[in-house]
Formats: structure tokens, sequence, C-alpha cells
């Protein structure tokens, strides 16, 4: 079978809703909108150890058309067919068998959602060609859903569903939060595959893992930008982590993985993406910000009180850091303003990212605020790590950041930069060792450990404090 060549001459080219049973000599151009790996298994019609092969794909050629194709043949050509083509490419069909779908056979479980009545059936006689014409029109089908947006399933209702959520498949519609390495994976029998996990997150939820098993998707991600690309993934199959004691997805052979999906549901979630709060102390800050006061924190709890709800978020699943809020009545035993330690933190104001290098400069080439020669406008803000005491224990690492941070020490962050070390001394002993009342929120991430924000800190009323601090 020649896989490159060949004549179109005396084939009648069809679209995808012209198809009838019957038809022969046609050729159909269309664009892969998925595909899957190829199964080799033994040919029985052979005496000697040949093996045989099947590959599935899903082809589209207009908004409303797309179709399932399967091809088979000696294991050699349809494995290296299979690796002439990827998703994206536009291709030449040519004098296939047209089949109708019985709806009712469990295979057609294993493949991908389309809108033909019909099937394709390819064999080493058939020919699979690139298209070498106008491609323009076509390559603007990758982008449209192979099922309406609005089914998808909020990233929040899966973690929160409990035991309804396990072994369902769903639609799901998120931006990128990260793209994983590949992987070596051990499977029960002992074989050795490979895989790759995103992280998806939306307006519901920080975060969901997505594993893809399959070369094709996994080469795809490795061109997934964080905030900037959105994925419609269709029939992904939901999983329990005990491990992760979490809900995770795993990319299925019924899947399409459209990339900035056509939709209004799309186009909300590009706009949330750019400057969502991710990394639980921008959440933090964002919940922080949406306080209506921090004087409505009222429910006054002992140390003690805050470990026990915290170690029990810590057992149990949610779609995001649940958090937990409390005024406390406690000593601050440590508030290092003028040590080794770094008191102060620096953004890039363009894409939120924190800046750890020396000097701190915004390496992230996809920043949208690059200025004059390249250069990155910059925001410093207080990151202070303080301890919390009363007579039950301690919370240690508290943060005291941001404007709170301000407030608190009656100084910008600038001015601070400016001051002598002597300064800061004084600064520090202003609070360090004495009875204050502070307002704390709490986040308890999935499997890692808690953050704690101070909202208001101020010295105590003694009365107030002795009247009010539980005896736990």
């Amino acid at each position: 079978m020649d896989y490159c060549g060949g004549s179109s001459i005396g084939l009648r080219r069809k679209s995808l809703k012209d198809l009838e049973p019957d038809l022969d000599n046609i050729l159909i151009v269309a664009v892969i909108i998925g595909k899957q790996t190829p199964r080799k298994f033994p040919d029985r019609s052979k005496d000697n150890d040949q093996y045989r092969a099947v590959w599935n794909f899903t082809l589209r050629d207009s908004p409303r058309d797309y179709i399932n194709v399967t091809f088979w043949g000696p294991s050699e050509d349809v494995c290296s067919t299979n690796d002439k083509f990827y998703t994206g490419d536009v291709v030449e069909i040519r004098n296939p068998r047209i089949q109708v779908r019985k709806f009712n056979e469990s295979s057609e479980q294993y493949f991908p959602t389309v809108t033909s009545p019909f099937s394709l059936s390819l064999n080493d006689r058939n020919q699979i060609l690139r298209h070498h014409g106008d491609t323009f029109a076509f390559n603007k089908l990758l982008n449209f859903p192979t099922k309406p947006l609005s089914g998808y399933v909020p990233l929040r209702d899966i973690h929160n569903g409990g035991e309804s959520m396990k072994d369902r498949i769903i639609d799901i519609l998120g931006a990128i939060r990260s793209v994983g390495p590949f992987k070596n994976i051990k499977t029960k029998t002992g074989q050795e595959i490979q895989m790759r996990e995103i992280v998806l997150f939306d307006h519901t939820s920080s975060g969901l893992r997505v594993a893809f098993w399959d070369p094709e998707n996994m080469t795809r991600a490795t061109k997934w930008k964080p905030r900037t690309t959105i994925l419609f993934i269709t029939d992904t199959k939901i999983v329990w982590s005990g491990f992760l004691r979490a809900y995770s997805a795993s990319v299925t052979g019924r899947s399409i993985v459209t990339e900035n999906p056509i939709g209004k549901e799309a186009t909300t979630l590009v706009t949330y993406a750019k400057n969502a709060p991710l990394e639980t102390v921008d959440i933090l800050d964002q919940f922080i910000m949406d306080l209506p006061a921090a004087e409505s924190i009222q429910n006054v709890m002992c140390i003690q009180q805050v470990r026990n709800k915290i170690n029990n978020f810590s057992q149990k699943n949610f779609s995001s850091e649940p958090q937990i809020t409390a005024l406390l009545f406690v000593t601050v035993t440590q508030l290092d303003l003028d040590g080794p330690l770094p008191v102060t933190r620096v953004k890039c104001s363009g894409c939120k990212t924190f800046l750890k290098n020396t000097p701190p400069t915004c390496e992230n080439t996809d920043c949208p605020t690059v200025q004059e020669a390249g250069v990155r406008s910059l925001d410093h803000s207080f990151e202070i790590k303080i301890n919390l005491s009363d007579h039950t224990g301690t919370l240690s690492s508290c943060r005291l950041s941001g404007s709170v941070a301000e407030q608190v020490l009656d100084c910008t962050v600038r001015q601070f930069l400016r001051m002598t070390q002597h300064q800061k001394s004084r600064l520090k002993w202003k609070y360090l060792m004495e009875r204050c009342a502070v307002r704390i929120v709490a986040l308890v991430p999935s499997g890692l450990f808690p953050r704690i924000s101070v909202v208001s800190l101020a010295k105590a009323d003694p009365v107030e404090a002795a009247q009010k601090t539980p005896l736990c």
C-alpha cells in the first residue's frame, strides 16, 4: 500500500454530511480532531508470529459533521501510518467503506461521540494521504467543541460529588494551571507505560489533576500554556486517589481534547484565568480582600481549637481549600523584622509571578506587560512569618503580609526597606512578647500544610482577653 502517493482521478469528493452506505470510489477531505493509540493482536489466519493492528481516529469537515474511522491491517502498516499523522492534520481518505453505526453495540462506548450515523472502515487497500490543498477552513474546525460547552461539569462539583462521582464519564472545561513532565508508570501486570499529568482550574476550583496516557495528547500538552490555554475534554473518567485523598480525571479513548474551544463559557474562563488566584497564598489574599471587615470575625478560639479544626478538615475531601476564621487572644512569640529571614516578597505586576532570583527579574516570556527594553514592573509587599502562642500551644509560621502588615506596622514596605536595623528592632518590640488580639484566616489544602494569614493584629485589652479567652 502506498500511503504517500496515488491519484484521485475517478474519485468523487464527498463531504461527511452527504455519505450513504452504498457509495464507492469516493474521496473525503477532513481534519483529524482526535486519535487513539493502535492496538495490536495476533494474526490468527497465519501460523507464524505475525500481528495485525487496528487504529481509530476521528475526522471533521464542518462544525456539525464528524465521524469515527477504523483502520485495520498488518501491524507494521497500521503503526507506521499512525506515526505519520497527528491531531490537526488535514488528510484525504480514498475509497473507504461506509458502515451504518449500530448504537446498541458495546464497542460504541470506546469511541468518541460523533454526529455521523456512519463510520468509515479502512484496510491496507485504501489510502490515507496528507491533503496539500487549502487547509485554512479545516484548521478553524479544531476550535469547535464536539459537544455543547454548557454540558460540562464544574470542577467544584467533581470534588464535592462524593461516591456518586466515582468512575463517572463526564465533560470538563478548564484552564491550564500546570503541565507536568512525562512519567514512567508500572502497571499491575508489570508493564511500563508513560503518562503525563496536567492540572486544570476554573471559576469554582483551583485545581483538578487530569492524566493522559496516549502519546498524542502527551505531546500536544507540551505547547499548552498556563492561564492561556483552555481545554474542553469530553468523556473523561473520574477516579478517586486514596493517596491524594481527592478526585482526578483520566482521559479515555472516547475523549476528544479541544484546545481554546469556541463558546461563551470558554470566553468567560479566558478572562478569569488571566489573573485568577491559584497559589494558596494568593487565594488567602483574595479571601482577605473579599472580607467585609476584619472585625466581622468574632468567633473566639484558642490555639488548640484551631488545630483541631485544621486536623478535621485535613481528613476530608474538598473542591477548594476550606477556610477557618478565628479571633485569638495570644502572645506574639516570633516577629523577626531585624534578622536574617526575608520579610518582603517581589511579584511581577504583569503576570503575578513571585520572583525568587536576585536581582528580581521576570523571566516569563509570555508576561503581558513588557515595558520598554523588556523590563517588567515589580510589586514589593510584606511577607512576614510570625508565631502566635497561648496556654494551649503555638501556631508557627503564620503570615503577616500585604496591606495588613502595613497597617499593623504603620509603614509602607518601601519605608520599611529604608529603615536602619535599629529602627526595625524598635518596630519589632512594639508587638513581640505582647498580648494581642489577632484575627486569622486559615486555608487547609488537601495533602499540604495549612496556610494561616493574619487579617488584623492589635494589642489586646487585658479585661476583654481575660473575659473571652476560652479555657479549652
